[in-house]
């Protein structure tokens, strides 16, 4: 019966605490609409696009066969340092060695053809071809003599007319050497001629151009570092037959790491070059990399999205990193965190308490002694927390966070249990 009445009792004071509650409320002050309250802050603003990418090689040089032959005393292999100027094998070459003799001796050869052409001809070969000339003028005086001989008995009738025609064409036939002998000598009196030696020279050139090549070939057939550098890749085995243009290796200068990142065409208008980047990964572990942009890509690629539906465009930017890279290797992913615009001191509040017209301008909803007011703002830099307020605020407002669409101007408001910023 006691626990009835103290049951009662109690029931009664509930009852009494909360009309002394409701009394106490003026009659114009009504249950507001519960909202978030955020403040209005000023300290740096930020706006930093968060990307993957992955690690490329700046240098990079692929070293080719430049003779065909077979690849020897080639054991280098992925990973070794190797210096410039290193020998790093060579390309049997024995035919260019033959062909190389054989050019020698038809370049000594047509040396001394031009050398003789050159100096003319002997007092010898000149007394030779004058005693020629001489004998041919014998051997036509020889023959004029028999020939009148024979016309005058076959004018006594002592001979046939056959003797006589044979006689002439004996004639004839020395004439002819007589006239070919003269003009030899001639020949050798006036020496060479000028496009004689100049075909003699040209024949030497030709030799010596086509030497000169293969001396190349062989200078090329031994394979050097180009530069310093980490052999990243082979591409040909000891012993292997290769043509001229065959890939060799591939070598890197590792100490000169890139990054390569695909950003969206809504974002890579906010990239400039020069802008500061952080590099973190799990290759790096806890490190992190300070990088900054060096290169935009002038086009941009369009590819199908991974489920197959839509497309996506991306423009390739490059970052460099800075200080140690010896933890990145090319083909890792890593995560981009590239700085596209920084404000010192700016007044800021929150994002979602950003409200647009339909004319585009700009507003928030501040909580004012308990009702709703409407203020024009010009919102400036903007990321995914805040927004920068240019004009429109004093700092020390009260800011209605998502605002609901039902709320209006003067209307009262309430900051719910869960308000705070």
């Amino acid at each position: 019966m006691k626990k009835r009445w103290w049951m009662i009792g109690s029931v009664a004071a509930v009852l009494v605490i909360g009309t002394v509650s409701v009394n106490l409320l003026s009659p114009g002050q009504a249950m507001g609409m519960p909202v978030q309250i955020g403040t209005v802050a000023t300290s740096a603003l930020e706006s930093r696009i968060l990307t993957s990418g992955s690690v490329v090689v700046e240098d990079k040089y692929r070293v080719y066969a430049n003779v065909n032959g077979t690849l020897r005393e080639f054991s280098v292999k992925e990973g070794d340092l190797v210096k410039k100027g290193q020998v790093i094998g060579k390309i049997d070459t024995s035919d260019v060695e033959s062909r190389l003799l054989e050019l020698d001796a038809q370049i000594e050869l047509a040396r001394a053809n031009l050398s003789k052409a050159q100096a003319g001809n002997e007092p010898e070969e000149l007394a030779q071809e004058k005693e020629r000339v001489a004998q041919a003028q014998r051997e036509h005086d020889a023959a004029q003599k028999e020939y009148d001989r024979l016309q005058q008995l076959f004018a006594s009738g002592a001979t046939t007319q056959q003797e006589v025609d044979k006689a002439k064409s004996q004639l004839d036939s020395t004439l002819s050497s007589l006239n070919v002998s003269k003009q030899q000598l001639a020949l050798k009196q006036k020496g060479p001629r000028k496009e004689d030696l100049a075909s003699l020279q040209a024949q030497i050139n030709k030799l010596q151009v086509e030497k000169a090549q293969l001396e190349k070939e062989r200078t090329q057939s031994v394979l050097v570092a180009p530069e310093n550098g980490t052999v990243i890749s082979l591409a040909a085995d000891n012993g292997q037959y290769v043509n001229k243009g065959t890939e060799i290796f591939t070598l890197a200068n590792l100490n000169n790491l890139l990054i390569q990142a695909d950003i969206s065409e809504s974002d890579v208008s906010k990239i400039k070059l020069g802008q500061s980047a952080v590099i973190e990964g799990s290759s790096l572990g806890k490190q992190k990399l300070n990088a900054k942009v060096v290169r935009i890509s002038p086009i941009a690629v369009t590819t199908q999205n991974s489920s197959g539906q839509g497309e996506k465009t991306r423009v390739k930017v490059t970052l460099q990193p800075d200080g140690d890279v010896s933890a990145l290797k090319p083909g890792f992913h890593v995560d981009i965190n590239i700085l596209t615009e920084k404000i010192d001191n700016a007044m800021q509040v929150p994002i979602e308490a950003i409200q647009q017209e339909a004319d585009g301008s700009t507003f928030v909803w501040v909580a004012d002694n308990g009702t709703a007011k409407k203020v024009n703002v010009e919102v400036g830099m903007e990321n995914e927390l805040s927004s920068q307020i240019k004009s429109g605020l004093t700092g020390n407002e009260q800011i209605i966070l998502s605002p609901l669409d039902a709320i209006q101007e003067n209307a009262p408001v309430t900051p719910s249990p869960m308000a705070g910023m």
